[in-house]
């Protein structure tokens, strides 16, 4: 089975709007409940943001490359723990991983009820600072797909089996888990997108919007149990959203917003995500924080096909994503700057998205490699000091 992965599908669903499709559907959400980013903040001033020339000339992370050609990272617990996907021994795709903080081997992840030697699907979405992983698995033994949780990478929970989600979606997905093991859901209803918690065996649904509500896609929790993500009616497009002590509530988007949707958030409640503009049919990587939509002004935003998005944001209000012009960048003290222009000159890699961020400022995201074209590599930032 071909897995189409996050960022290919979110861009997809840009794709469905500018061309009138309705399809509305998955999004990886990567989320970090992260703290502090001092090192990285104090990397970032004036001699970072004076000029391309000059940062490339004075690093400001370590670089550090994760795994074969193929692998791709997707996030980073507060321990360091990181996970993504990978090429695996006898399986047909990249398969789900988790490398534990000091570790050299990756731990491969499985499908629930299929034998530990069959090489199952597995999309991991989000991790936690016990190194819970949360996603969706497809069993090669009965080719189902379902939301699935790995208990620090031991034998996956079939998530979907829950009766109130076993009885109302099918093919769901679990998006977040938070450090208080509340994890989000969604699946299809047969009419749109429902959306869920779940703690421990207790299953809640989170309400639509009113006046017609389809679709719920909660894609981020904080340890608050603040979610966010987006929902969309009968008369709108999906927008940005968050859910709060059982209410729904939008967030908006920028002016001209044709859709929107909050894929990360942190303790303090500032989400970040994407706002798909009509004027240039481009996605803005934005900051949702006080009532206040922020265009991030990404590196590349605003020319042709220029789409940036806004992945991961730490409890500093440090931001990370990927810009317009196709390269990971980091957002802090107002300004967004290329990651490329702050690692070490002549390492054979461009860094194509940012993805997770730590409270080390630690960030983890792809990588595309240029002796090898096509081939993709994690990649792993650590905040030079001194």
């Amino acid at each position: 089975m071909t897995h189409v992965r996050p960022r290919q599908r979110r861009r997809a669903e840009r794709e469905n709007q500018r061309t009138g499709s309705t399809t509305f559907s998955l999004r990886r959400a990567t989320v970090m409940s992260v703290a502090g980013l001092m090192a990285a903040a104090a990397a970032l001033a004036a001699p970072a943001l004076a000029s391309p020339a000059q940062a490339a000339t004075t690093p400001q992370y370590k670089l550090t490359i994760i795994g074969s050609a193929g692998t791709q990272l997707f996030g980073i617990n507060k321990n360091g723990a990181v996970f993504g996907i990978a090429p695996e021994s006898g399986a047909l795709t990249q398969e789900g991983f988790l490398l534990p903080a000091g570790a050299t081997k990756m731990v491969f992840l499985g499908s629930p009820g299929d034998p530990k030697n069959v090489k199952s699907t597995s999309s991991p979405e989000a991790i936690n600072s016990a190194a819970d992983i949360v996603g969706s698995a497809t069993s090669v033994t009965n080719g189902n797909t379902t939301a699935t949780e790995w208990p620090d990478s031991s034998t996956p929970t079939d998530l979907g089996t829950l009766p109130a989600i076993a009885d109302t979606v099918v093919s769901p997905m679990a998006t977040s888990i938070n450090d208080n093991s509340l994890i989000t859901v969604f699946g299809s209803d047969g009419h749109g997108d429902a959306g869920f918690t779940v703690q421990g065996s207790t299953v809640t649904r989170l309400p639509a919007l009113p006046n017609g509500g389809v679709d719920v896609q909660p894609l981020a929790v904080n340890g608050a149990g603040l979610i966010v993500g987006k929902a969309d009616s009968t008369t709108s497009n999906p927008e940005a959203v968050e859910w709060q002590n059982g209410a729904i509530k939008l967030l908006g988007g920028l002016p001209g917003n044709l859709t929107s949707e909050a894929v990360a958030v942190n303790s303090s409640g500032q989400a970040v995500g994407t706002s798909l503009q009509t004027s240039d049919s481009d996605g803005h990587a934005v900051l949702f924080a006080n009532g206040t939509v922020t265009d991030l002004n990404a590196p590349g935003t605003g020319t042709p096909g220029g789409d940036s998005s806004a992945n991961a944001i730490n409890d500093n209000g440090v931001i990370v994503g990927q810009g317009g012009n196709g390269d990971a960048f980091v957002y802090s003290n107002g300004h967004a700057t290329d990651l490329n222009t702050l690692i070490a000159a002549g390492s054979g890699f461009t860094l194509a998205s940012a993805n997770g961020i730590n409270d080390n400022g630690v960030i983890v995201g792809t990588a595309r490699s240029t002796s090898q074209p096509g081939q993709t590599f994690g990649f792993e930032l650590t905040p030079v000091t001194g």
